[in-house]
């Protein structure tokens, strides 16, 4: 087993804690191993459990789980201004309900 896939395996749930923080704000996967001092290695790894949607991998997890909650905070947001009469807001909500169609 290379340090890579060491590393990979061993991830601790503070790690996966951070990865999925960081997704949340919406940084790519690049950005992310940079900021958890991983190489090119590791991001090549995560990259291929995106792709490949591999809901058993627990970084693939960890990152969809950080932009999924905070997208659903930002469609609650949208739906309440909405609400209160923002036309941006409806209008948004508008290309969000066309879009899931």
């Amino acid at each position: 087993m290379n340090s890579t896939e060491e590393t990979y395996n061993n991830i601790t749930a503070d790690e996966l804690l951070e990865i999925e923080n960081l997704a949340g704000l919406f940084f790519d996967v690049k950005s992310i191993c940079i900021a958890m001092e991983w190489g090119e290695n590791m991001l090549e790894a995560i990259d291929l459990s995106i792709q490949t949607m591999d809901i058993t991998d627990k970084i693939y997890c960890a990152y969809f789980k950080g932009r999924l909650t905070y997208e659903i905070q930002l469609r609650q947001s949208l739906k309440q201004a909405a609400s209160n009469g923002s036309n941006p807001a409806q209008n948004a909500l508008l290309t969000l309900l066309n879009q899931s169609k």
